[in-house]
């Protein structure tokens, strides 16, 4: 028997489609205003991140039906990232500490939001002749009451593999501040090292018993939920290092501990955290400049970095940045339990030296963040600027 529908449902049927494509249609120019406004950064930020990782799983190449071997071309969806301008810092009184924070701050964001080194090739045109990169933010640096002078390249450098910037839990998550999952109550000190009189145990944590156990170990404090030690001093120097990062709070009388393989700094976080990943710093930083702070997918090839030691996954030097004087040559910087290995490629001049030494810096064969004068940039020395969502 053959079902029919009557007209009345029919056009309902069609106006509800109708308000569906609409209201899609206003969602997509709702997000794009958002770019061509004076969007938050923190939601210009998502948005990127987000679209970069459709990108990389919408991301299909089109070959000949019939020869199967002749590339067409490609098809993805859209990178919805825009160039966010910084002003900093915003106190008028900012130490040198806190616009070191800031630009390191920016770097690992810019690392964040494309992939963390874990995409190729970002932009889907990874090769010599397009060397594209995408300039995540502008940094227009004041000077403060206690900001005056600059700061040299080498020294950010130890900043940036000396300060604290993400930590990894060794958690199972049944508490909103980590917590572990346990079969019996007697599990909980060999999984918290803790004085019995912090443990506590969630005997119907619905979390644990998804993962097949019974119950929650957990205490008042969030170093010890996530995998660190609190405790009156380091226990060991050469396994352990202190992070007091909210969130990771310890008794009053303690301090929290991680072990040295779940800390990362900000220079660990983009050369190891996820994906390898590569810096260069082309320029100190000083008051009254506009600084670039760019992400670049790899080139299909760098010979140079083969010949000391800088190919993808090979743990070697971590930086590359411009020295003031003097030739070419490794310089080891310490940096507590990790050394830096920086080379030093370029000698006089800021700008003389982009010039010169420009073969090395078109060539990476892994993913790299440069921190660079804006008028470095925009020169076009360096890259193929990719255009950003308000642009396009």
């Amino acid at each position: 028997m053959r079902l029919c529908r009557n007209k009345k449902s029919l056009v309902n049927d069609y106006i509800i489609g109708i308000l569906l494509i609409i209201a899609a249609f206003l969602l997509i120019l709702s997000i794009l205003e958002i770019f061509k406004g004076k969007a938050e950064a923190k939601t210009a930020e998502a948005i990127c991140k987000g679209s970069v990782a459709l990108r990389e799983k919408t991301h299909t190449e089109i070959y000949d039906p019939v020869t199967g071997s002749l590339k067409f071309g490609s098809v993805a969806t859209p990178l919805l990232c825009r160039t966010t301008d910084k002003y900093v810092p915003e106190d008028k009184n900012a130490p040198k500490e806190q616009v070191q924070k800031e630009f390191a701050d920016s770097m690992a964001s810019c690392w964040s939001q494309f992939g963390e080194g874990l995409i190729d090739d970002v932009f889907k045109q990874g090769d010599g002749i397009a060397n594209n990169c995408f300039v995540c933010y502008t940094v227009s640096l004041r000077e403060t009451s206690k900001f005056k002078d600059q700061i040299n390249s080498v020294d950010f450098t130890k900043y940036l593999f000396e300060t604290p910037y993400k930590v990894s839990q060794e958690a199972d998550g049944c508490k909103v501040d980590g917590g572990f999952c346990i079969d019996s109550e007697n599990e909980c000190s060999s999984k918290i090292r803790a004085d019995t009189s912090y443990l506590l145990v969630d005997k119907k944590s619905d979390a644990c018993q998804k993962k097949g156990k019974k119950s929650c170990c957990y205490t008042d404090y969030g170093c010890w939920n996530k995998g660190g030690l609190c405790s009156g001093s380091n226990p060991d120097s050469s396994k352990y290092r202190q992070y007091d990062n909210e969130g990771w709070n310890c008794p009053s009388n303690m301090k929290c501990y991680v072990k040295n393989e779940n800390y990362y700094t900000y220079g660990e976080y983009i050369q190891r955290y996820s994906g390898d990943g590569k810096m260069i710093l082309l320029t100190d930083i000083k008051p009254g400049e506009t600084y670039a702070i760019s992400y670049g997918s790899p080139t299909k090839s760098c010979d140079w970095c083969t010949t000391i030691g800088l190919s993808a996954g090979a743990g070697g030097a971590a930086a590359v940045l411009l020295a003031s004087s003097g030739p070419p040559g490794w310089t080891i910087l310490g940096a507590g339990a990790v050394g830096i290995a920086v080379y030093s490629i370029f000698k006089g001049t800021a700008e003389l030296g982009v010039e010169a030494y420009r073969e090395y810096i078109l060539q990476r064969n892994f993913p790299t963040i440069y921190l660079t004068t804006l008028k470095q940039m925009q020169n076009g020395n360096l890259c193929t600027i990719v255009k950003d969502i308000r642009e396009t």
